[in-house]
């Protein structure tokens, strides 16, 4: 039986209810596929590599665009989850190494580019391996499963339950106020407020400083009357969000 989304969710890409799939873990990821979720820079592009590799089940069917929700929080609920970033020719990468970076925060991350990317760029960022696109498909399929087989036996699971909130806590109803605060509680570092801008901006372009704060004053005012408040530091015009704290 399938477990329920917390919130209703409509996936940017699709339109469509983002849910787990029937066939999932109890935290929700499907057990049939070794890539969790996928995350696109281009939604055509991707959806054609979808197509192309359906009939190998190593990537779930449902896209997400750059900045999903419905993605992030897939991510954040799994202790050794796994994304994969697609990169499709025509898509902006003058700040990729920077976008691996963030996402690497979430979940171990494997990043198909076109084949004139350089990839020592991507890897010092984070990435857990970086792949052509135009590998042919069966290859690229193995790639994928050899991928999750050595997550599984040499990446220590991600603790995502440092930091929980205390039972009386409401959570955000809000989808994206909502995984504001799952990134804050689940990271085991501080978050820069340029790799939150770029985490939750589209893949065109970062969300806005302004909106950034407006979201994290939204946050803050929720969790005053619990006596929590979100942790900030400002040096040199930077603001670093460290976490939330009673």
């Amino acid at each position: 039986m399938p477990i329920r989304h917390p919130y209703s969710v409509s996936s940017p890409s699709t339109g469509e209810l983002a849910r787990p799939s029937a066939d999932s873990t109890p935290t929700g990821r499907p057990t049939a596929y070794p890539v969790d979720v996928v995350v696109s820079l281009q939604r055509e592009g991707t959806a054609r590599l979808l197509r192309t590799l359906r009939s190998h089940q190593v990537l779930p069917a449902l896209l997400h665009p750059w900045g999903s929700g419905a993605a992030y929080w897939s991510l954040l609920r799994e202790p050794d989850s796994l994304s994969l970033l697609d990169v499709p020719d025509g898509a902006v990468t003058d700040d990729l190494a920077q976008r691996v970076h963030v996402l690497s925060a979430l979940s171990s991350v494997v990043v198909l580019t076109p084949g004139h990317t350089d990839s020592v760029d991507l890897l010092r960022a984070g990435a857990a391996n970086v792949l052509p696109r135009d590998m042919p498909p069966l290859e690229l399929a193995g790639r994928l499963t050899a991928e999750r087989r050595w997550l599984g036996v040499s990446a220590p699971a991600r603790d995502r339950h440092a930091r929980a909130l205390p039972q009386q806590v409401l959570r955000p109803r809000q989808l994206s106020q909502g995984i504001l605060l799952d990134v804050l509680l689940s990271s085991a570092r501080p978050w820069c407020c340029h790799d939150l801008c770029l985490l939750l901006g589209t893949a065109r372009a970062p969300m806005s400083r302004r909106a950034l704060q407006a979201r994290m004053l939204r946050l803050s005012e929720r969790l005053t009357p619990y006596g929590l408040s979100v942790t900030s530091t400002v040096q040199w015009g930077r603001t670093t969000y460290t976490g939330i704290s009673a």
